[in-house]
């Protein structure tokens, strides 16, 4: 199985082809307003843009929770590719492929794992999941989250902390897989798994998720 995917969703862009158990992936790092260069993204795989598609079974990227902007771009990107070559387009939670890259850190079978995503005023992205053996499942909804409330859930025992939204103090904490940071490769070992329950991934369905509370207002 092939599959392509993206992680460009803040501050980094990451680009990873999966080719049946290899993967090879690139990573930069940016501005988190500003665009991706996907002519850049290509050429740090060595991917042909111009046939490369053709031999595709899907394109995955992480469609959120982050920088509407940059998802924004991703998607209609994506979208248009994959309808044009008939592919699936398989949407990943940023959330998702953060805890599945934690799971790698983690020696126990099973185990619980918190994890946010920065976002604006005082809140981050959030979820909840729990790994299983080689599974790593949402045990809740995304959401968004105030840090006061963060940091009650610093002080719960018996499980793991990833992702970028946490309280200054998470960096003490003995559970924070600080390795754990997100990226097109986790986005493509999800997509694969996925695909194998032969589901359809339509292009018109994969869109951004937006997460933000309802008296949100951009500072």
């Amino acid at each position: 199985m092939k599959i392509l995917s993206f992680d460009v969703s803040g501050n980094y862009s990451s680009i990873s082809f999966l080719n049946n158990e290899e993967v090879n992936t690139f990573r930069q790092t940016h501005d988190r307003k500003e665009r991706p260069d996907w002519d850049k993204l290509f050429e740090g795989i060595g991917f042909d843009s111009d046939e490369g598609f053709d031999a595709l079974n899907c394109i995955a990227f992480a469609c959120g929770p982050g920088s509407y902007t940059a998802l924004r771009i991703t998607a209609s990107f994506l979208k248009a590719i994959a309808e044009i070559k008939k592919l699936p387009l398989v949407p990943i939670s940023n959330l998702e492929s953060i805890a599945k890259e934690s799971s790698y850190w983690i020696n126990e079978n099973k185990a619980k794992i918190f994890v946010t995503i920065e976002a604006d005023a005082n809140e981050s992205y959030f979820c909840s999941f729990e790994k299983k053996n080689d599974e790593v499942l949402a045990i809740e909804e995304e959401s968004v989250i105030k840090m006061d409330h963060l940091l009650k859930i610093l002080d719960e025992d018996d499980c793991y902390f990833a992702g970028s939204g946490w309280p200054e103090q998470i960096e003490k904490h003995p559970n924070f897989l600080s390795q754990a940071i997100g990226s097109a490769e986790s986005i493509a070992i999800i997509a694969k798994k996925k695909l194998e329950t032969n589901q359809d991934f339509l292009p018109e369905d994969a869109n951004p998720v937006y997460l933000k509370t309802p008296d949100y207002k951009k500072s």
